[in-house]
């Protein structure tokens, strides 16, 4: 009976380890379970039909067009009555009031870049800037025209065709994590040459 009686003993003992490492086990477990949920899911785009690619290239369009279009729509102006004028016209297109927030006197800039991207003029290199903070709110339907002028050493630079205007916005949206309004890009092949 001892020996029944230590046997017995023997195996409870060795549930009782075999549960403890069991729980031990378990958390390790989930946490390996909760990294593989985080991964992201990948597509085997050589599988896809000719259409289910299409859909998927356009899904990725739109929302790449929508990080880019920001709260306020903006589009360039080129006037050539007096010298070369660029203006940057900025446009609530929302239902609501746009709080915006400047970081210094500057309301937008505007650059001049080459074929390949780089920048060779920009209007804020010959301006100064009040260095205060600018809050505003932006009327829903409100135009606010920016107005640039390019010096003609500026014009001078472009030879060819590639070169293009590119306004870029100074100001923040405050109570939104959007962009407040996405670079607006024009080329001036129609323009110069």
């Amino acid at each position: 009976m001892n020996k029944l009686f230590c046997v017995y003993l023997g195996i409870i003992a060795l549930s009782a380890c075999s549960q403890e490492v069991s729980q031990a086990v378990a958390p390790t477990q989930v946490k390996q379970q909760s990294v593989v949920q985080v991964e992201p899911a990948r597509i085997d785009e050589s599988s896809l039909t000719s259409s289910e690619s299409y859909k998927l290239a356009k899904g990725a369009e739109k929302k790449e067009s929508k990080m880019e279009k920001g709260l306020l729509s903006g589009q360039l102006q080129v006037s050539l009555k007096t010298g070369f004028t660029v203006s940057l016209i900025i446009t609530n297109n929302q239902s609501f009031a746009v709080p915006i927030q400047y970081r210094s006197g500057m309301t937008a800039d505007l650059h001049l870049l080459d074929p390949q991207g780089n920048k060779i003029w920009a209007w804020s290199d010959t301006m100064m800037f009040t260095q205060a903070i600018r809050d505003v709110v932006i009327p829903a339907g409100k135009v606010i025209p920016v107005r640039f002028s390019l010096p003609k050493e500026a014009l001078a630079q472009v030879k060819g065709k590639g070169y293009s205007l590119v306004a870029i916005y100074a100001g923040h949206a405050t109570e939104s994590t959007k962009v407040a309004m996405g670079n607006v890009r024009l080329s001036l092949d129609e323009y110069v040459n």
